[in-house]
């Protein structure tokens, strides 16, 4: 989903840096003493731009509140779309973090009304996927989430007119 010039579409790598290149492992803390017995290696181990990236990212990621926020905006985006999807006759459904929606259509299995949905959205230029999952992004605003909810509209008219 693109509006303008922002992206829903963030890969955990490129989202704790901003863009840059770097990896973070979680996990239990039983673990660590194993994960300390393995040598890791990789191409951008030392790379400090990446590292200084990240500490910006998560300083605006607290200040900002940016996970109230995206919960916020996913919440009236995944609203927004139920309600229009009503107001079409038409069923479907949302599945995931509401940061992270995806959307499909009952009785879709070839995805040919979700393809329309998001052809019709796109000319309006609202980047929707048929079929994988989207992602917020802290660049998103309500204004994005406003625009996204009327090219649904001509999305969700296309996929009635079928």
């Amino acid at each position: 989903m693109t509006f303008h010039a922002r992206t829903f579409c963030v890969r955990s790598r490129e989202a704790i840096a901003n863009g840059y290149a770097l990896a973070a492992v979680t996990g239990a803390d039983w673990l660590r003493r194993a994960a300390s017995q393995v040598f890791v290696t990789g191409s951008f181990w030392a790379g400090a731009v990446a590292m200084a990236a990240a500490v910006a990212t998560l300083k605006i990621v607290r200040r900002d509140d940016v996970p109230t926020r995206l919960g916020q905006l996913g919440q009236t985006l995944r609203d927004g779309l139920e309600t229009r999807s009503h107001q079409f006759g038409l069923s479907i459904r949302q599945s995931g973090p509401v940061q992270m929606l995806t959307l499909l259509f009952e009785g879709d299995p070839d995805y040919r009304k979700g393809s329309a949905f998001c052809s019709a959205m796109l000319a309006r230029g609202v980047y929707f996927h048929p079929k994988h999952n989207m992602f917020l992004c802290a660049a998103h605003t309500e204004a994005d989430i406003a625009v996204a909810l009327e090219a649904a509209e001509h999305g969700f008219a296309t996929v009635a007119a079928l």
